[in-house]
């Protein structure tokens, strides 16, 4: 029988088996996984959701201590506005980039949510402005109600979701309603703190309707107490969740609650509770803030139950691959027969063809393989390893060569400064003159000398001394043209060759040069970098270049006998 026959028949149970498995497998498969899939996607959106809802409930905090600040208004409390209201725009913007809501009308509630938070804010602002005596008790719960609006806004949303995510995966309904119940709990919470905003920013007792609305939210906040102990009652007694529940109990309605059962008792007798909205937060939040543990433990629990199912979901659908695997197995094994004997030696030409046209180090190249078979492919790749072969000799050289050149640039380069050495002037220099004499162009010497040079090397030392040369170097590269040469001499004498220029500018360049030396800072006290300089020009004062150099000399040692600190030129 034939290789491609015997593929064929292999290939053609390998389909019957695959078939088979999908069709029994797949549909009931995929459906659980849709559905544990989307009750997962719905727990999480819930709870960036209800991390919206805290967000904008904890904004109130702040607020209320906004509303009750006398002018002007003191730093931290404008910081803590300001950070809780950034903690709120972040869940916002974390909740809206969240794709493929479950929710089809997501986008328009949380676009009201968001209206309203703005709206609340500007008017907390409008009314945060005015003078404390003026802020009325009505305009202060209006604001307070207006932040409260901004989370019945999101309520909607927030039961839509925990029952998408209930319907898709019922078992997690408990903890997951428990969940939903611990964040109303914690908002109405929150809600009877702002009741009491307006009376402690005026510093009275609570009027009968501020009362009766605190009863009210009481009655809520102890009805949703009892639906939550319903629910993690008998099978989560002893479980982390069920403590962290006994212990927001202990904290809020055994610390937080007396705190405001205490502004209430004196508003019913009458009288203005001492403390300010703020002072009230800081004390009535934090034990309040133990509810949301609750609320994320039973979160974590329902995304721990869906993530399980969809885990079995993808379990399932993984028998219903395993059927498709052995069909896989059978093409992976002809591509890679496909693979050795064709495909690898191509790749691994390309690549070698690829190294060599992006001029790759030649420790870096890729060997080639060994041809699999005396066929084309290997007279492909003995081809290629001959060019190989003569890039590396045509590479070698080409690094010979700059060895070469890099070598006769250092033996031509003053060691401390980076000029020319004596050695490279002359060498350049004859090659400038040259050029000069053939193109009929001038060119001036300018020689510098270091005034009383051995006073730095006494005074500062030989480092001084060499920083002293260094900065007389900076000096002429700032100055010199690309088309000039410069080099040291030796010691502390500097030479500067200037070709296609006069007599009188290479003056006036002395000059300019002698004075950037002079402004130099002084190395020491008394101890000033100044030079003393000739100019000599060809080929009206010397024909060769050690002519030259010497007339510059000369005229150099007239400006160290007329006092240093000066150029000259060479007398007619």
């Amino acid at each position: 029988m034939s290789l491609i026959r015997l593929l064929r028949i292999v290939a053609l149970l390998l389909v019957v088996v695959t078939v088979a498995l999908l069709a029994l497998l797949t549909g009931g498969a995929l459906h659980e996984l849709e559905r544990s899939s989307r009750a997962l996607a719905a727990v999480e959106e819930l709870r960036l959701a209800l991390l919206v809802a805290e967000k904008a409930s904890r904004e109130r905090g702040p607020s209320n201590g906004w509303l009750g600040e006398p002018l002007p208004h003191t730093a931290p409390a404008r910081q803590r506005l300001d950070e809780a209201r950034g903690k709120t725009d972040a869940a916002f913007a974390a909740l809206l980039v969240r794709p493929d809501s479950v929710v089809p009308d997501r986008e328009p509630q949380l676009a009201r949510a968001r209206l309203a938070l703005e709206q609340a804010r500007q008017q907390i602002d409008r009314v945060a402005a005015e003078p404390l005596a003026q802020r009325s008790s009505e305009a202060i719960a209006a604001c307070v109600q207006a932040m409260v609006a901004v989370i019945r806004q999101l309520a909607p949303l927030v039961s839509q979701l925990a029952n998408e995510a209930q319907n898709d995966y019922p078992p997690i309904g408990d903890p997951l309603q428990a969940a939903r119940l611990s964040a109303e709990l914690r908002e109405y919470a929150g809600l009877l703190g702002s009741h009491f905003t307006a009376a402690l920013a005026a510093g009275r007792p609570m009027t009968r309707a501020e009362l009766d609305a605190v009863q009210h939210t009481r009655g809520r906040i102890d009805q949703l107490r009892f639906l939550i102990s319903v629910r993690l009652a008998r099978p989560q007694s002893g479980t982390p969740t069920a403590e962290l529940w006994e212990r927001a109990q202990q904290r809020y309605f055994g610390t937080a609650l007396p705190l405001a059962e205490q502004v209430i008792t004196a508003s019913q007798a009458g009288q203005a509770h001492a403390l300010s909205p703020a002072a009230f937060a800081e004390a009535y939040v934090p034990d309040m803030n133990s509810i949301l543990e609750v609320r994320d433990a039973l979160l974590e629990q329902s995304l721990d139950g869906a993530r399980a199912a969809r885990r079995e979901a993808l379990g399932l659908l993984g028998l219903v691959l395993i059927g498709a695997v052995a069909m896989v197995a059978g093409l992976v094994g002809l591509l890679l027969l496909v693979r050795r004997r064709v495909l690898g030696p191509l790749a691994a030409i390309a690549q070698a063809v690829d190294e060599l046209a992006a001029n790759r180090p030649l420790t870096t190249l890729t060997p080639l393989p060994q041809a699999p078979a005396e066929d084309g492919l290997a007279a492909l790749i003995q081809a290629v390893r001959a060019l190989q072969e003569r890039t590396q000799r045509l590479a070698l050289e080409k690094e010979r060569d700059s060895l070469i050149e890099q070598l006769r640039s250092q033996s031509n380069t003053d060691a401390l400064t980076g000029l020319l050495n004596r050695r490279g002037v002359f060498e350049a220099g004859e090659h400038l003159l040259e050029q000069a004499r053939r193109h009929g162009f001038g060119v001036t010497a300018i020689l510098l000398d270091v005034d009383h040079f051995k006073r730095f090397n006494d005074e500062l030392g030989h480092a001084g001394g060499d920083a002293a040369l260094l900065e007389v170097a900076e000096v002429i590269r700032a100055q010199m043209r690309r088309s000039d040469l410069a080099g040291r001499l030796g010691g502390e004498e500097f030479i500067l060759l200037l070709s296609h220029c006069e007599l009188e500018l290479s003056e006036r360049f002395a000059e300019r040069m002698r004075s950037e030396l002079e402004q130099l800072p002084p190395r020491a006290q008394g101890l000033a970098l100044t030079a003393s300089f000739g100019v000599a020009g060809f080929p009206g004062h010397g024909a060769s270049l050690d002519e030259l150099i010497s007339r510059a000399d000369k005229a150099m040692y007239r400006a160290k006998t007329a006092g240093r600190n000066q150029a000259m030129t060479v007398s007619a």
